[in-house]
């Protein structure tokens, strides 16, 4: 019998941002996103329609958006090397994601970065649901060309993340490099995860950083398979003390 499909769909709305994230961990189609005046509906009816039943990809989408038979990736924060890395994270995680947003770029990337990144772990929560069933541990490795980045992770309902990137340059595209350390400290706090990643080397920032999401991919993919009827763990809270 075939898993129930683990989805949400929320919305984050601050002074700052306004930030919505439909998440599948196991792929396929996407829920749409919840009604909201912050963005405007699609005004063709057929896109309109559509939009009631799941993701409509933008007509400008960029390189950010990839549907396929298995996953629907679409993402849009406004900040390119953002997009690419969230892009990267949900195609090697076996996700389905979308996300849109509207933040202070004016100002700077912070907001928009760090409050993504927030939206992501709370919709990854709400996704999971109970953490029964689950490999509860995972890791990636991944290798970019000169770079090799690593990481771990647990979902512990411990939020706790040690980042160790090694980045040179103040930003890659439109993205501060102190900002990709943040925001993966934002979501493992959000997702209720324990979390430590690493590059072990690289020349190439854009190479340590995309490495980086991609081994992360890695070990979520492992650490949120489930364990099905008859293996050992099953229906089973993955912890001594029987809850998590």
């Amino acid at each position: 019998m075939a898993l129930p499909q683990r989805t949400a769909s929320i919305t984050r709305i601050t002074n700052e941002t306004k930030i919505q994230v439909s998440l599948s961990l196991d792929g396929g189609v996407l829920l749409p996103y919840e009604p909201t005046t912050h963005f405007p509906s699609p005004t063709d009816p057929q896109e309109a329609e559509a939009a009631k039943k799941g993701i409509v990809p933008p007509k400008d989408a960029q390189h950010a958006t990839q549907f396929t038979a298995t996953q629907q990736v679409t993402v849009s924060t406004g900040i390119g090397f953002l997009d690419h890395m969230l892009h990267a994270l949900a195609k090697h995680a076996g996700w389905s994601l979308a996300i849109r947003a509207k933040g202070d770029l004016y100002i700077d990337d912070h907001h928009t970065t760090e409050d993504t990144f927030l939206a992501l772990g709370t919709a990854f929560t709400h996704a999971l649901g109970a953490r029964q069933s689950l490999a509860r541990f995972g890791r990636g490795d991944a290798p970019l060309d000169e770079a090799l980045s690593w990481a771990v992770i647990d979902i512990s309902s411990r939020p706790w993340a040690v980042i160790n990137l090694g980045f040179r340059r103040e930003k890659i595209g439109g993205l501060s490099t102190e900002m990709i350390t943040h925001g993966l400290h934002s979501f493992a706090h959000a997702a209720g995860v324990t979390l430590h990643v690493g590059c072990t080397y690289g020349d190439n920032d854009h190479h340590r950083a995309e490495s980086a999401f991609k081994a992360l991919a890695v070990a979520l993919r492992t650490a949120c398979a489930r364990r099905v009827t008859g293996e050992v763990g099953a229906g089973d809270v993955v912890s001594t003390k029987g809850v998590l």
